[in-house]
């Protein structure tokens, strides 16, 4: 029987920062390059079954399965095929020149499950140091991993699991409305990445409210699903209504190792402000600043952030 949506999901955000190994290149869309080569690392350090997915007698047990993918016994209806719902990558730095010992930062979010395989993914991390990134193969060495407190988790070689501090999405919900709700004026949504979503079965090429807070309510579903609580969103009355908003397609160019074959993610990225934001839209919306919205999000695609700060973007209207 399927429960109300639940926020009880526990996450955790750790931030890896790495030094360049020597002066090199680097891809300028680096969200997408980490996860393609972590998922090669993966496959590389855990496939048993010569990557014959179709063929593996050990799904359920899959190392690959529960890290790379999400492995869910229950999907909701709309999911049909396997998800990367346990994981975010997000690196803001398009930077594509790099000088020996310069550093990149780059942050990974954990959701549900994923969190216990912590150490599988920074074996991926480092073992995709040593072999490069990119057509390049820039090579780095992982420096350290923090907290969202500032704590080190990783340090060098080593690792303290006492910093390795999990909170909860109900949490993150509860601290950002009382930041938000101190505030006045318009609501902001800002993407910093390329949102991919469809409403009334078309891809957006501007913002609607109904399908930002649906979307955002979709996602935290999906993480419930993972939870192994089948979760149904519910049916809004009102949804916050739009007042100005800017909005440009950007592109994202990737290589899929899977299908040996270039790729061409495509979104729309700037900004939507709403004259009001109704209670029951906005704990979704919050949520979704974590979880990222629509499709790629394993890519990084779908990050934004809210706020009451308005005015600097009153020139996208």
């Amino acid at each position: 029987m399927e429960q109300k949506i639940s926020f009880d999901i526990p996450y955790i955000r750790l931030r890896f920062r790495s030094e360049i190994l020597a002066d090199t290149g680097m891809p300028a869309a680096k969200t997408a390059a980490l996860r393609g080569g972590m998922g090669e690392m993966l496959l590389r350090q855990n496939c048993v079954m010569d990557r014959k997915c179709e063929d593996c007698q050990f799904s359920k047990a899959c190392v690959v399965g529960h890290t790379f993918y999400s492995y869910m016994e229950k999907k909701p209806a709309y999911v049909t095929g396997p998800e990367s719902v346990g994981y975010l990558i997000e690196c803001t730095d398009n930077r594509t020149k790099f000088r020996r010992g310069s550093c990149f930062v780059f942050d990974l979010v954990l959701f549900g499950e994923s969190i216990v395989f912590f150490n599988i993914y920074l074996q991926a991390f480092c073992q995709l140091g040593m072999t490069g990134l990119g057509r390049e193969k820039a090579r780095f060495h992982i420096k350290e991993v923090r907290n969202t407190q500032g704590e080190l988790v990783v340090k060098e070689n080593e690792v303290d699991m006492s910093h390795y501090r999990v909170g909860k999405i109900s949490d993150y919900i509860r601290d950002r409305r009382k930041e938000l709700l101190g505030g006045d004026g318009e609501w902001w949504l800002t993407f910093t990445t390329p949102l991919s979503m469809k409403y009334q079965q078309e891809y957006m090429s501007c913002f609607y409210s109904e399908a930002l807070v649906k979307g955002a309510a979709r996602r935290v579903q999906m993480l419930d699903f993972y939870m192994g609580t089948e979760a149904a969103v519910p049916e809004l009355p009102h949804y916050p209504d739009i007042v100005g908003q800017t909005a440009a397609w950007e592109t994202v160019k990737r290589y899929s190792a899977t299908k040996d074959m270039h790729m061409t993610l495509r979104g729309i990225v700037g900004a939507v402000s709403f004259r009001d934001m109704p209670e029951e839209c906005l704990d979704y919306l919050i949520a979704g600043e974590l979880t990222h919205i629509g499709r790629n999000t394993s890519f990084g695609f779908g990050k934004y952030t809210i706020s009451r700060e308005g005015k600097e973007h009153r020139g996208h209207e």
